[in-house]
């Protein structure tokens, strides 16, 4: 069914461009995603988003993949009054969508993580500042997602962007030079790619003019246009090649680009920023809380708000992994931060299933899904919690369609929506791959069953995690533990048992 029918195909394209889509099957109402550089927030900008959508109906929004957020049930009519309303507190929609650069991510806790090489914020925003509404990159071929950080655990995710800058220190000891290490091509969807380094270190002051000519390489090359399949920034580095590539960001540029040399990637760890962390500013402390399936009310984000505002400076972050940060607490604030998140449902100490979790917005709001996600993975949750100890997080990415926004090719686990035929009846189920990994030792995942059942899947699921902890070696991870017994065996493990469920 068309989301709109009174929009014209013109219309939805253009609202594309602050950041609006129609809703799957409520004519007159959107989808607005907002802008939020770095997913730095204040307190009381996170009050206002909490105002627009409690006065949508509905009262909750969506944190993203991009360390933004979405609001529901935007009527049209009421576009104009909450864009202004939003402009006034220093938020943008513009870009949030459509062929352009969209959110530009990074680490949610530069500027206080005490391990960092060096805060990378101020780059970014000077990157965001210089392309939002820059109508010389408003119709690139299709969109263009960057990150830019320098955090030592990578919680950016760099391997899985258009263009990522990857911060390191460059030079002997005592004069190390902030720098970062440029890749590209990277990208999810039907057909993932890992970003590739170009072998060029870029300084701080080099950030924006490389990005610009990227953005025009890609811009200017017509046989990215023929095909919207086609048209990303990873089919161009694939068909170039490095080289090519580099030798063309080469000669846009005014000054050369060196090798960084022999750099690492760290391994593939949890990196989600949640919990209590100190600082590197003395005695000041920042609280991660992990917001189950990444949906919000606003009352929660009232609530946070106000912790905020109370106990810290007002400062808050998102992350590419949906969950909520308060910054600049003092350490005798903490527990009262505490006691506020968990009165409204975001303690910290939430089970390793459910800050595992990861869904986009399926079926409920987007024309491209064809399952329901949130509700499914909240159910998936507390079925898992009740049954599975884990004694760390998985990555359980729920995706409603093969688009794969919520970047399930890199989950421990992904869950990708499909239909299955019962009878004369076609029924939601999920296709599951297992094996995803970032780092140093970076894979695709895997699909090793299909069309499971959609009220079926947290059982099966019960069953591989119950087996791969009664099955596995001493101190052996789960993708591990997966290569070692190999895709017949743990897809025998989702398989429909006839005996009692599985619990570990």
């Amino acid at each position: 069914m068309d989301a709109d029918p009174s929009l014209s195909e013109n219309d939805r394209f253009l609202a594309k461009g602050y950041g609006l889509y129609p809703h799957r099957q409520e004519p007159g109402f959107f989808m607005l995603r907002l802008k939020i550089p770095n997913g730095v927030l204040n307190a009381l900008q996170l009050k206002a988003i909490a105002k627009i959508a409690a006065e949508q109906n509905k009262g909750f929004a969506d944190l993203t993949t991009r360390q933004g957020i979405q609001l529901h049930w935007v009527a049209a009519r009421e576009v104009p009054s909450i864009l202004n309303e939003l402009s006034s507190i220093g938020i943008t929609t513009l870009g949030a969508s459509g062929d352009t650069l969209r959110n530009i991510v990074g680490c949610p806790v530069a500027g206080v993580d005490a391990s960092e090489y060096f805060d990378a914020s101020p780059v970014l925003r000077q990157a965001h500042d210089f392309f939002a509404g820059n109508p010389e990159y408003a119709n690139l071929p299709r969109k263009l997602k960057v990150s830019i950080s320098a955090c030592r655990q990578q919680c950016q995710q760099p391997e899985i962007h258009c263009v990522s800058f990857v911060g390191f220190e460059r030079g002997g000891e005592g004069a190390l030079a902030p720098s970062f290490d440029l890749r590209v091509g990277g990208g999810l969807s039907t057909r993932p790619y890992f970003a590739k380094r170009l072998d060029a270190a870029v300084g701080l002051n080099q950030v924006v003019p490389t990005l610009k000519a990227i953005a025009e390489i890609y811009r200017d090359a017509p046989e990215y246009r023929e095909s919207r399949v086609r048209a990303r920034m990873k089919f161009l580095v694939a068909d170039w090649g490095v080289e090519r590539f580099r030798q063309a960001l080469q000669d846009k540029l005014d000054f050369p680009l060196e090798s960084p040399g022999a750099l690492e990637d760290p391994p593939d760890s949890y990196k989600d920023h949640t919990g209590v962390h100190e600082q590197k500013q003395p005695g000041l402390f920042f609280v991660g809380a992990p917001v189950l399936i990444g949906r919000v009310t606003d009352k929660q984000m009232r609530r946070a708000a106000e912790l905020a505002q109370t106990y810290g400076d007002g400062s808050i972050r998102l992350t590419v992994r949906q969950n909520l940060l308060i910054l600049n607490v003092p350490k005798d604030k903490v527990a009262q931060v505490l006691e506020g998140l968990e009165s409204v449902g975001l303690g910290v100490n939430a089970s390793p299933v459910a800050r595992g979790v990861v869904t986009c917005t399926g079926i409920e709001f987007c024309k491209l899904a064809i399952t329901e996600t949130k509700a499914r993975a909240r159910e998936i949750v507390e079925h898992l919690e009740k049954r599975i100890h884990l004694e760390e997080p998985l990555r359980i990415h729920v995706t409603g369609c093969p688009s794969t926004c919520v970047q399930s090719p890199i989950a421990h686990i992904g869950l990708q929506g499909s239909r299955l035929k019962v009878g004369e009846e076609l029924v939601e189920a999920y296709d599951v791959a297992v094996g995803g990994e970032l780092g140093r030792d970076r894979t695709f995942n895997h699909f090793v069953a299909r069309k499971i059942p959609a009220d079926e899947v947290k059982i099966r699921l019960t069953q591989l995690l119950a087996g791969y902890k009664k099955l596995r070696g001493a101190g052996e991870g789960f993708n591990a533990f997966c290569r070692r017994v190999g895709d017949e065996a743990v897809a025998k493990l989702l398989e429909p048992s006839k005996e009692p469920e599985a619990v570990g």
